[in-house]
């Protein structure tokens, strides 16, 4: 357990963009967290970090937040390619860690982190948040519970708007849709099913973005196969049409041999809002309201399973042996793609 003589554990934050940002909320929401530190390559970004949620020093340099004596854990809100670097430099230095997802956006970086993880007495953590989506985990709980049988096949699509590609980030470029979103989709399936992913065919479509200014995949269409016999196809595109109610749409089926289940957490008319822009809606379950010393909706809730965890020795959502293992199927749904076969995957080591 990590608490210092104030009783709060002190945390450092990497990345002030919009998950940093929620990183602090939550933070700043419960008792035994104080954010000590803020970190972005901008240092105009890093100080506005600093004053809005009380920081106590502000760095451009994640180095220097790591070696600060005072940062007991960090957590890391960069970009999807910007991750690996920090988590295994926290871990080095013996520092619990929080990573927004993928892990690592190569198997090699990914292996690394994972095995010295596994070696360190720090908390490791990856922010598979929808491990406590209520959806998500209404599914796992029916099938866990036998409601439909033996699952037999699913079908998974997460993707975005135009918007996120070409607005909410500047490093789209440098990602994809595939590693923004199938890291959530994937884990989601494999939380669910309980299950790990052996092999796996894939597809993409390049062309739309590129020529629009952003040069990644349009979208990935992939068939996974699971080690319990399961067969999903996932779905994972930046190119839906402005105008859907919400910038993201979520959505699975598992058929079972008694039964199916199905989600949608996106589209689903909770609210409807129409001022002169078609129809919009709201995240009902992602961020939701919450007062002084509470937080609101998952997104917020697995930060604060972090927080549990170094505070008061909690095991962690989601580990960096399942960051590797997602990061060992995007990898693999990357190398279908390009050679146009099926792909077996490894075991972990």
């Amino acid at each position: 357990m990590t608490i210092s003589k104030t009783g709060k554990t002190k945390f450092g934050v990497v990345g002030a963009g919009l998950w940093g940002s929620f990183h602090c909320k939550t933070l700043n929401a419960l008792p035994g967290a104080q954010i000590a530190a803020v970190c972005d390559l901008d240092p105009n970004r890093a100080q506005a970090m600093q004053k809005e949620f009380g920081a106590t020093k502000a760095y451009t340099d994640y180095r220097e937040l790591i070696a600060d004596p005072q940062v007991e854990a960090v957590t890391v809100a960069t970009p999807d390619f910007a991750h690996g670097d920090i988590v295994l430099a926290a871990i080095k230095a013996g520092k619990h860690v929080l990573s927004e997802k993928p892990l690592a956006t190569t198997l090699a970086e990914a292996e690394k982190i994972a095995e010295l993880a596994a070696k360190s007495k720090a908390k490791v953590m990856v922010d598979f948040h929808n491990r406590v989506n209520p959806a998500v985990h209404a599914v796992k709980e029916a099938i866990t519970a036998g409601e439909i049988g033996a699952p037999l096949h699913a079908s998974a699509r997460l993707s975005n708007t135009l918007f996120v590609p070409f607005e909410l980030l500047s490093w789209a470029a440098k990602s994809s849709a595939l590693w923004f979103l199938g890291s959530h989709a994937v884990d989601a399936l494999r939380f669910a099913l309980n299950a790990e992913v052996v092999r796996v065919q894939a597809m993409k479509r390049h062309g739309f973005l590129a020529s629009q200014g952003v040069d990644t995949a349009d979208v990935h269409l992939a068939l996974l196969e699971f080690d319990n016999g399961v067969i999903a196809s996932l779905e994972n595109s930046w190119v839906l049409p402005r105008d859907l109610p919400l910038v993201f749409d979520f959505r699975a089926e598992i058929v079972g041999e008694k039964g199916s289940l199905a989600i949608d957490t996106a589209q689903n008319g909770t609210f409807k809002k129409y001022t002169g822009a078609g129809l919009r809606g709201g995240d009902m379950l992602g961020v939701t309201p919450a007062a002084g010393g509470r937080i609101g909706g998952f997104v917020m809730e697995a930060i604060a399973r972090f927080v549990d965890a170094v505070t008061h020795d909690l095991p962690v959502l989601a580990d960096a042996a399942d960051g590797l293992a997602v990061t060992r199927v995007l990898t693999a749904i990357e190398e279908a793609t390009r050679t146009g076969g099926a792909v077996k995957l490894e075991r972990a080591r």
